[in-house]
């Protein structure tokens, strides 16, 4: 009797697929889907820089769509905004991002939401059969990452936002990245920019060349959640010999950051200062502070430089009824950008009606072209893509 005989081809084996859905030409708001089979993550989860409280379609999409797990690069708002309205998945994002985030909604009166997940540089986690390395990278957001997904024998390796002129080290990075990728894909913030970077190191020897110039107050208009800026500024100021403060909300963003970054629970010359009354929970939170200072102490007190956002003019009007603030220095260390938004053109404008002298000092968050080309050579990648960046006729 012979035997029968059915042949059956070998089924094929998924491929590792990436879709772009949001960031190719426009600056930031990236949300990329990365696919293996039956295995489908979403790569960043922000919301849109210039669309205020409506979601977008895309947004909404997103948020409605099943997802095995969504990873965030870092915390800035276009990369992270959205992660508190989606419950239905694990939320993957670096330790110190999610501390800081923690520290975010703590001042809101929120709690962070238990389906966020902390990964951290160098340790590679699954989703499913897709292996996830999270390298620590430079930005101006604490705690930022490259992350390489690896599945079916390829690999994706997406940078988020970074820049090799921070405070970390390039060269630690690159000797840690894989020597080829199948997909590199980069952001380009500043491709066709021309712009030169320079470091975030060579920022704080101007700022302390700066600030001696005068015996007034300086002030830095700057965001709350750069550290990396926040500690270029402090060691200015502690070598032109002047107290360094941080309202409460900053306060408690460097105290989630933790280590070494300047902050009032372990700086002797770092004070918490309250821009407004606080009640409830918030003025527990900065009574919590050994280090802090009301508005009339900071008046007769040693020259200090002060981080400000607008926000805070109202507060920076009452200081002035009570100290002289003609020749203050404010330093707009901010994406140029900004100064069309209305607040910030008010408060400039105000800045200057009291006498303010200003100045930029200011370093992109971002790699500058010569850098990206650095990156593309280190990985040697068969595929590169850009996104956030800017549309073609707009470079």
């Amino acid at each position: 009797m012979e035997k029968s005989f059915t042949h059956r081809p070998k089924a094929e084996k998924p491929a590792l697929n990436y879709t772009i859905l949001r960031g190719k030409d426009k600056i930031g708001e990236n949300l990329i889907e990365i696919e293996y089979g039956e295995t489908k993550l979403l790569i960043e989860l922000g919301k849109a820089l210039d669309g205020g409280e409506e979601l977008s379609d895309i947004e909404k999409a997103v948020l409605q769509k099943k997802y095995d797990a969504v990873v965030v690069s870092h915390y800035h708002a276009d990369h992270a905004g959205l992660i508190g309205q989606k419950k239905d998945c694990p939320i993957y994002i670096g330790a110190g991002a999610r501390r800081i985030l923690g520290a975010m909604d703590e001042y809101n009166g929120k709690i962070l939401p238990n389906n966020i997940v902390a990964y951290r540089s160098g340790r590679p986690f699954y989703v499913s059969k897709i292996r996830i390395t999270p390298f620590l990278c430079d930005h101006s957001a604490f705690d930022s990452y490259m992350l390489l997904f690896e599945a079916g024998g390829k690999s994706i390796l997406y940078t988020g936002d970074f820049r090799l002129h921070g405070r970390k080290n390039s060269d630690g990075l690159f000797a840690r990245l894989p020597e080829y990728v199948d997909t590199l894909i980069s952001e380009g913030t500043n491709l066709g920019s021309g712009k030169p970077c320079f470091s975030e190191r060579e920022l704080e020897e101007r700022a302390a060349e700066l600030f001696p110039t005068t015996d007034r107050p300086v002030f830095v208009l700057q965001s709350a959640s750069n550290i990396d800026r926040l500690v270029s500024m402090y060691r200015a100021a502690k070598r032109s010999g002047r107290i360094f403060y941080e309202d409460l909300y900053t306060a408690m963003l460097a105290v989630a950051a933790g280590g070494k970054i300047p902050r009032p629970d372990v700086f002797d010359d770092v004070y918490a200062f309250t821009p407004r009354r606080v009640q409830g929970k918030r003025k527990d939170l900065f009574f919590e502070f050994e280090h802090k200072r009301g508005i009339a102490r900071i008046a007769k007190g040693k020259p200090f430089v002060m981080l400000v956002r607008p926000s805070m003019l109202g507060y920076l009007k009452k200081l002035a009824e009570k100290m002289d603030l003609e020749g203050a220095l404010l330093v707009y260390s901010m994406w140029s950008g900004y100064r069309e938004q209305d607040d910030v053109k008010l408060f400039l404008a105000e800045a200057q009606k009291l006498g303010f002298t200003e100045y930029t000092l200011h370093t992109s968050g971002h790699a500058s072209e010569q850098d990206i080309e650095r990156l593309k050579e280190r990985v040697a990648a068969s595929e590169y893509v850009t996104v956030h960046t800017l549309p073609t006729d707009r470079k």
